[in-house]
């Protein structure tokens, strides 16, 4: 009776959780479409497109930012609450190690791959913000989720977000009219602003950071780096290629259509962020236990992922009214993007399942086909069907990683049991 209660509470408290994150990721939603809205009207779609396909590759090489000092926070303090003030030390002296070769390969990167022709200090300012300070506030959240104080966590999601609408609307009423050169600055002001104010929240809450690098996590780190560097490729790398291999108006056109999509995903993400620390208890377990887990969690990731996608469809009529006439290749490329939710609700559900069970050599295969996919598609079909061409990329990549990543976790099941069979068997 004992247990029975004691998981019908942790249900209670999943569920608790889960719609805070939820609630707090709605207000997130609301000002990051603001803020999308804002800054997509006043850039224009072509420098509109720049400003994308920068940060686009920028979020690539970020995830190797602090070596995904925010998951081995929830990985490490969740198993040992005691040790969060060492931890969110670690990341910040990991962060401060990692931003500068980030920053020059971000423009090195931008350089080669982009059509935005902009000079490097500007990239390094956009990269600065979202390599460090971006990664700051991660981390500062990260230190919350772990203790699953999830109410304090999307406290400082939402600050972060506000931050930067902050500085849209205060470059706008300074400006009037906003550019590419200018939006750099407020962009990059408001993530600082947001990010030190989450760290004295957490500092007052918490204590100091102790100083130290935890040297024991940095196999960890260092796969969780990659395989976040494999979802963010296959996420945003089509933005940039189709800035280089079209028009940075295309870019900018097709991004506006993702970003929509995008945001109609961000409940997912928070189901995931509240079942975090969770899937590393189950994942003690191994693979059945953390696939389990998982197994419960799929039905609710896919039910709203087919909602979203309704969602989807009808919003793209209002897309070109909403932006502006420039923008009104968006619709059709945003009913393509529709699908996208259930494919993320799969993926990412099955992603962590392997992760919080050691499995991320496998996660990180699936991931890197998938990613590959998404490559050779747009090299094939962007020269020749445009906007169209890399949107079907882009859905077909993450419905290979969806598959992909099931596919394994079941093969790993049959394993799991089959090995536990056999070892029963040595026993009699």
């Amino acid at each position: 009776m004992e247990l029975r209660n004691l998981a019908k509470y942790a249900t209670a408290k999943l569920a608790t959780n889960a719609g805070i994150v939820a609630f707090g990721s709605g207000g997130r939603l609301v000002l990051q479409i603001a803020l999308f809205v804002l800054v997509a009207r006043m850039l224009g779609a072509t420098d509109y497109g720049a400003f994308i396909s920068i940060t686009a590759l920028v979020a690539i090489i970020s995830t190797f930012s602090g070596l995904s000092c925010e998951i081995v926070m929830v990985k490490a303090v969740s198993r040992d609450p005691s040790r969060v003030r060492d931890y969110f030390g670690s990341g910040l002296v990991l962060l401060a190690l990692t931003t500068p070769p980030l920053v020059a390969l971000s423009i090195f990167a931008v350089s080669i791959i982009s059509g935005a022709h902009v000079g490097w200090p500007l990239v390094a300012l956009i990269a600065v913000g979202d390599l460090f300070f971006l990664r700051v506030n991660m981390l500062c959240a990260a230190c919350y989720q772990a203790l699953e104080l999830v109410n304090k966590s999307a406290i400082l999601n939402i600050g972060f977000s506000a931050g930067r609408l902050a500085s849209a609307f205060l470059a706008m009423a300074l400006l009037g009219h906003l550019d590419l050169t200018h939006w750099a600055y407020f962009y990059t002001g408001g993530a600082v602003a947001a990010a030190t104010l989450s760290c004295i929240w957490v500092i007052h809450d918490l204590g100091w950071p102790k100083l130290f690098v935890a040297f024991d996590e940095a196999n960890f780190g260092f796969h969780s780096s990659m395989q976040s560097t494999l979802f963010f490729m296959l996420r945003d790398i089509d933005k940039p290629l189709l800035s280089k291999l079209a028009s940075l108006h295309a870019a900018g056109v097709y991004a506006a259509a993702f970003r929509v999509a995008d945001a109609a995903i961000i409940p997912i993400r928070a189901l995931m962020y509240a079942a975090f620390a969770r899937f590393f208890r189950h994942g003690q377990r191994g693979v059945t236990g953390s696939s389990d887990f998982a197994l419960r969690l799929l039905p609710f990731g896919l039910a709203y992922g087919a909602l979203a996608a309704c969602g989807i469809e009808l919003f793209s009529f209002a897309l070109p009214w909403l932006l502006g006439r420039q923008y009104a290749e968006s619709a059709s490329i945003l009913r393509i993007f529709g699908i996208l939710p259930v494919f993320h609700a799969a993926y990412n559900i099955g992603a962590d399942s392997l992760t919080a069970c050691g499995r991320q050599s496998t996660r990180s295969f699936v991931q890197s086909c998938a990613a590959a996919a998404m490559v050779v598609l747009c090299l094939v079909l962007i020269p020749r069907f445009g906007t169209m061409g890399a949107a079907v990329a882009n859905v077909t990549s993450h419905a290979l990683m969806a598959t992909g990543m099931w596919t394994a976790i079941f093969l790993h099941r049959h394993r799991e049991r089959a090995t536990a069979i056999a070892a029963v068997s040595q026993i009699r």
